[in-house]
């Protein structure tokens, strides 16, 4: 049963997994030089949380670094509320201080807890070290009022906002004009899955091989989501990897593995599909065949697949379904990567796709 003829009633619950990264070949690459605010969750009632990547390379101690979270509120330009943070945060990692009042789901993914932490939507944040500010949401000094900065799906007011893989430094500028769209990607009210990680393109992809190898190669990388309409569908990572790849590399495995768990109460039929790649300058087109570039896979096209108990499913980009599942069960699957062939486009670039994952209930 396709999800478009699910039975009346159905629900529809999904997760996308994006990917990231995949260029030939790699230039040596450096993450951000200091850390930075990597998610915004402004939720209902008390479910604040900052998260803060570390993508520097070497592990940061907070306390010795004195690091603080300062407030700005209502339009505020000066300090209302500062924070100061503890601990150490290792390199590719993520620090979350969150209300002690915040749901469970937050709190679980919480490194500290700050009853100070209850700004609104028209609130400015700043983080700073050792007295220098070094990355600002919102606009210091300037109160938007109940609307927030912003329109949806990246307004301020009501939404999880996660900073774009892109971005690579803080922004020092804290009185400018602040449009949340431009470094940050939007997500529900209440949106908790996306805290505890975070994927930024330069730090995954690392220094890339050296010497430098006589043939294309790449880095993939990929985050997990979940938005607010598939909370009942549980994804247990929000990253894996495919390591360096070379153009035409076959049927590539990812890790970690993605355990997908049905928690709607109902059994649920669970699918995915994927979708074409793009870059800088280059596009390839997802293809679900048995095609190799050694007979007619041809240039630009690329397969992904998601493989279970030895058994791999193609995806091409409209749903399949790969398990059905009863409620509280979960589903175990290796994402692999066939690369376009040599003589695609996309060398040197950065080549984005997505997995995503659906499921409709069909029964109690």
């Amino acid at each position: 049963m396709s999800p478009s003829s699910a039975r009346r009633g159905a629900v529809l619950l999904g997760a996308t997994l994006a990917a990231a990264t995949l260029g030939a070949p790699i230039a040596a690459a450096a993450g951000p030089a200091d850390l930075l605010i990597s998610e915004y969750l402004e939720g209902s009632s008390l479910n604040k949380a900052l998260e803060i990547y570390n993508g520097t390379g070497s592990p940061v101690d907070l306390t010795a670094g004195q690091y603080e979270i300062d407030l700005y509120t209502n339009g505020s330009a000066s300090v209302t509320a500062s924070i100061a943070l503890t601990g150490t945060v290792a390199d590719g990692d993520v620090y979350v201080i969150a209300n002690p009042s915040a749901n469970a789901l937050v709190l679980a993914q919480a490194d500290a807890t700050s009853a100070s932490l209850t700004f609104n939507g028209n609130d400015a944040i700043a983080l700073i070290h050792a007295g220098t500010t070094i990355d600002v949401f919102g606009q210091i000094g300037f109160d938007p009022g109940a609307p927030g900065w912003g329109t949806d799906p990246t307004n301020s007011v009501d939404n999880d906002l996660v900073r774009k893989s892109i971005v690579n430094a803080g922004d020092t500028n804290g009185t400018d004009p602040f449009d949340p769209a431009t470094e940050w990607n939007g997500f529900p009210i209440d949106t908790f899955a996306n805290l505890g990680a975070h994927v930024n393109d330069a730090h995954d992809a690392g220094p890339g091989p050296t010497p430098a190898p006589s043939t294309d190669t790449g880095n993939v990388a990929a985050h997990v989501t979940v938005p607010s309409s598939a909370a009942c569908l549980e994804i247990s990572t929000s990253h894996v990897a495919f390591g360096t790849l070379p153009l035409g590399a076959a049927d590539q495995p990812a890790t970690p593995d993605i355990t997908v768990t049905n928690c709607s109460g109902l059994s649920s039929d669970i699918y995915a599909h994927g979708s074409d790649a793009s870059g800088s300058g280059a596009a390839w087109s997802l293809v679900d065949s048995t095609e190799t570039c050694a007979d007619t896979l041809g240039v630009d096209r690329y397969r992904l697949g998601l493989e279970q108990a030895g058994t791999e499913t193609g995806l091409s980009t409209t749903n399949k379904l790969l398990e059905s599942l009863v409620s509280g069960a979960g589903g175990t699957h290796t994402a692999r990567i066939s690369t376009a062939c040599p003589g695609s486009t996309g060398s040197g670039t950065t080549m984005s796709m997505t997995f995503t994952f659906l499921a409709t209930t069909v029964g109690g």
